[in-house]
């Protein structure tokens, strides 16, 4: 069989790389230079940057890797370097609640209590009926302790919206800590949050200590070295599904040429997806998908002539008086990403790519962020001897209120085109981690292999239909 595979992302290429193993005719085909699309580095003056912090968690996705890339090499971090900064202060990451109560002001404690005692014996739980991630939160851990942590400052940092506008899908994939709060016996809590030392459970994770970008890179020479094509520079323009065939037309080196396959796997944007089909979809849906809106994300990386900035490997900022949300010390993941006696950072913003800032030169962005940096005690302006700036659109799908609804129309539709499956963080518009990418695009790429034609429809569906069902079994897990 001939697959073709849009975007070489991590997605993208495991997918490729188990069709590959099982003997099909494999091409992917990537409109950058390079593969790895989120999950990339890159190199400047002895420093390595990747495209923000990326970490492998659990053993079953790193047992996968190992399997079937022995050749890449992880060492093992502890990621209670992670923290969050409010109040002037650093609280554990993720959100625990005797670290937040043990460091929360003592004339503050009593009125939380109160209310989770309230909560507790009122029996209330995170409702389905609450759909925005303002009202889902409060109803799982209070006005209090949301007001406290700043948690709506975060949201709207992130989103670019209000938190009463973005679907509480969000908060069921990234704020599993809630359960911790609503499980927990206040009794005790209270007891441990004044007793104990502050421990936290460990989570064991794996990094590539040469940068991200060796992961995604070692995943296309094994898929290159077992007869698969990538092709780089190339964007496709046109998507013909017919029949047993598919066709896609792609754009390279300003020339249009054809492939045709027969089956297509797409981990480019759902909405640049919507946009090559050909013949064109139904007005209704076009119409839809121009209300799924994606963030872009700006990295700022500081080039820094000082050893150490920070005793952490990344910092999330809830407060919106931060300009910045996340910042990262590459130096805490691997020394050999910095020269010897230096050190960097990598600070990050996000924005709608409409939005004036998203145009910002480095020297507008730094000057605020410097400003910032140099206010919380971390460098000084005179320590910098670089700075360097990305763009990178599509980083997050904007999980607004309802679109949970719109992308299940969108992927009804496509559920019409027997021959195309659309998956990944972009093609799902769905918020993963990088285990996600690889153990989904591995899978489905296995699948594809062991069934026939007649079967790929029903995996078509099944892709989409966990795509829509995941976070409503999510929801039940979290509410029970």
């Amino acid at each position: 069989m001939r697959f073709i595979v849009l975007g070489a992302g991590l997605s993208g290429l495991t997918c490729a790389a188990a069709l590959k193993r099982y003997g099909h005719e494999v091409t992917v085909i990537e409109k950058e230079h390079e593969v790895g699309g989120l999950a990339r580095s890159f190199r400047i003056n002895g420093y390595t940057f990747d495209y923000g912090p990326h970490f492998l968690f659990g053993e079953k996705v790193y047992k996968s890797i190992q399997e079937h890339y022995p050749e890449i090499e992880f060492k093992m971090l502890q990621s209670t370097k992670e923290k969050m900064f409010f109040r002037n202060k650093y609280f554990n990451f993720p959100f625990d609640p005797k670290n937040i109560l043990r460091k929360m002001e003592r004339g503050k404690v009593p009125v939380v209590i109160l209310e989770m005692a309230v909560k507790k014996l009122l029996g209330k739980k995170p409702s389905n009926d609450s759909e925005n991630i303002e009202d889902w939160v409060i109803q799982a851990v209070g006005r209090q302790i949301y007001n406290y942590i700043s948690l709506g400052g975060y949201i709207k940092k992130l989103y670019g919206l209000p938190p009463t506008d973005i679907s509480h899908e969000w908060g069921i994939q990234k704020l599993k800590f809630l359960a911790k709060w609503r499980d927990t016996n206040l009794i005790q809590l209270v007891s441990k949050s004044f007793s104990e030392g502050g421990n936290v459970k460990k989570r064991v994770i794996h990094y590539p200590g040469t940068g991200i970008d060796d992961l995604p890179r070692k995943i296309s020479e094994t898929l290159q070295h077992t007869g698969g094509r990538v092709l780089f520079n190339s964007e496709a323009v046109n998507l013909q599904h017919r029949n047993d065939v598919v066709s896609i037309t792609l754009r390279r080196h300003s020339k249009e040429d054809r492939i045709d396959g027969d089956f297509v796997i797409s981990t480019i944007p759902i909405t640049q997806l919507a946009t090559i089909l050909s013949p064109q979809p139904p007005a209704e849906i076009v119409k839809k998908v121009t209300t799924m809106r994606y963030r872009t994300l700006l990295l700022l990386y500081l080039l820094i002539n000082k050893e150490r900035v920070l005793d952490h490997q990344c910092i999330y900022f809830t407060e919106d008086q931060f300009f910045f949300r996340r910042i990262t010390e590459f130096r805490h993941l691997d020394p050999s990403m910095v020269p010897a006696g230096k050190t960097s950072l990598c600070v990050e913003i996000t924005c709608f790519e409409e939005e004036d800032i998203s145009h910002w030169g480095k020297e507008d962005l730094s000057r605020i962020v410097i400003e910032q940096l140099e206010h919380l005690g971390y460098i000084r302006r005179s320590d910098i001897e670089m700075i360097h700036l990305l763009r990178i659109p599509y980083a997050y799908p904007v999980y607004e209120v309802h679109a949970d609804k719109i992308l299940a129309q969108v992927l009804a539709f496509l559920e019409s085109y027997t021959r195309l499956v659309s998956i990944g963080r972009q093609g799902l518009f769905h918020y993963n981690a990088m285990n996600s990418s690889i153990l989904s695009g591995d899978e489905l790429g296995v699948r594809l292999s062991t069934s026939n034609p007649q079967e790929w429809k029903k995996i078509i569906q099944e892709t989409y239909g966990s795509r829509i069902e995941k976070y409503n079994q999510k929801t039940r897990e979290v509410l029970t």
